[in-house]
C-alpha cells in the first residue's frame, strides 16, 4: 500500500473552500507586506482536519513547524524551551491548546502579543523580572472544545477558523481523492457508501478506505457491505457502540444523565461526549436536555432497523 500521506497544500485539501481561500489571502497579504501571520485559532470536532490545515499555513509561509500537545506543556520551561529554539517566522502549533494550563497561558500571552517573554530571575527578596525577546512566530491553536478557551487567549487570535463536518458530495471527493493515492479503484457506489458510513468526518472516512483496502488486497471479490461489517459498521455508519448508548437510554423514560449511562456501558463520560454523542446529536438520534439525554423518535426508528436486523425486540414507543 503507498503511503497515505496528508495533504500539504490548499489544492489537495478537500472542502472548506472559504476557509481555504481566505486563508491563501491572508498569508498573501502577510507575505507582501513582509510580516507575521497573525495568530491562527482552529476549533471542530476531531478529525476535521485541523492538524492537517496547520501543516498546510506552514508550508504556503515556507516556514518551520513546532507540534505540541496542549496537555503536555505541563511547566513554564516546556514552553520556554520552544520559544528559544525557534528561528524568525516558524510555526508552533499547539494541539487542544484549551488544556495548557493557566498559569502557563500567562507566559505564552506575552509571547503571542509582544514576542517578549518575562523570566524571574533569583530568589525571595532577591528576585527581578527580565524580559526576553523572542524569535517572531505564528502560533496555530487547536482545540475540540471552543468554549474552553479563555477570552484573554482567544482575544490574541488574529484569525479565527471553525471547521466544519463534511457532507456525502464533499466527503466523496475526499474518498476519490485518497483512493488514487492508494491506488485502490472504486465504483461509484463504493465511493458513496464509504462517504456516507464516515459521520461527516474526514479522518472516518480515510480510516474505512485504508481498512477497505486491506481487504480487497486479502479478497478483491469481498463487496462492500461485507467490508463494512467485518469492521463493525453497522448503518450510516453507526457501530455497536453507538447501538449499545442508544439501547441504554431508551430503557429509561425519563432523562438520563451522562454519569449514569457511562457507569452502565462502562465506557467515560469524555468519550461518549466527544466520540459517541456528537453525530447522534446533529442527526436528530438523541437529545440533551437540562437533566440528562433521551432519545427521539428518529433514534427509535434506527434502532428498530438494528434490532429488526439481529433478530431482536424492536420497540413503539412514541416520545
Amino acid at each position: 500500500m503507498s503511503s497515505c500521506i496528508r495533504p500539504n497544500n490548499f489544492n489537495d485539501f478537500v472542502g472548506n473552500e472559504e476557509v481555504k481561500e481566505n486563508l491563501r489571502i491572508f498569508i498573501e497579504a502577510a507575505k507582501n507586506d513582509n510580516r507575521q501571520l497573525d495568530h491562527c485559532l482552529i476549533y471542530g470536532l476531531p478529525g476535521t482536519g485541523k492538524t492537517t490545515l496547520a501543516m498546510i499555513i506552514a508550508n504556503t509561509l515556507n516556514a518551520k513547524i513546532k507540534i505540541l500537545q496542549g496537555s503536555n506543556i505541563n511547566k513554564n520551561v516546556d514552553l520556554l524551551n520552544v520559544l528559544l529554539s525557534i528561528d524568525n517566522g516558524d510555526v508552533i502549533f499547539i494541539d487542544e491548546i484549551h488544556s495548557v494550563k493557566p498559569e502557563i497561558m500567562e507566559l505564552l500571552f506575552s509571547a503571542m502579543e509582544d514576542f517578549a517573554i518575562d523570566i524571574t530571575i533569583g530568589k525571595d527578596f532577591n528576585t527581578k523580572v527580565t524580559r526576553m525577546k523572542v524569535p517572531n512566530f505564528t502560533l496555530i491553536g487547536a482545540t475540540t472544545k471552543f468554549g474552553k478557551i479563555p477570552m484573554p487567549l482567544e482575544e490574541r487570535f488574529g484569525i479565527i477558523i471553525n471547521l466544519k463536518e463534511y457532507d456525502i458530495e464533499t466527503l466523496k471527493l475526499l474518498v476519490k481523492q485518497y483512493a488514487k493515492k492508494i491506488n485502490l479503484e472504486l465504483n461509484d457506489d463504493e465511493i458513496f457508501k464509504i462517504a456516507s458510513n464516515s459521520k461527516n468526518i474526514p479522518r472516518n472516512a480515510i480510516k474505512i478506505l485504508k481498512r477497505v483496502y486491506d481487504f480487497k488486497t486479502y479478497d478483491k471479490n469481498l463487496n462492500i457491505d461485507e467490508i463494512l461489517k467485518k469492521i463493525k459498521i453497522i448503518i450510516n455508519g453507526l457501530t455497536s457502540d453507538d447501538f449499545t448508548y442508544l439501547e441504554t437510554i431508551n430503557k429509561h423514560d425519563n432523562p438520563i444523565g451522562l454519569k449514569t449511562i457511562s457507569d452502565i456501558i462502562n465506557v467515560d463520560t469524555e468519550t461518549i461526549v466527544n466520540k459517541i454523542e456528537p453525530f447522534l446529536i446533529n442527526n436528530g438520534y438523541i437529545a440533551k436536555c437540562s437533566n440528562g439525554r433521551k432519545i427521539t423518535n428518529l433514534g427509535i426508528k434506527m434502532l428498530n432497523v438494528y434490532n429488526k436486523n439481529n433478530g431482536k425486540k424492536t420497540f413503539n414507543k412514541v416520545l
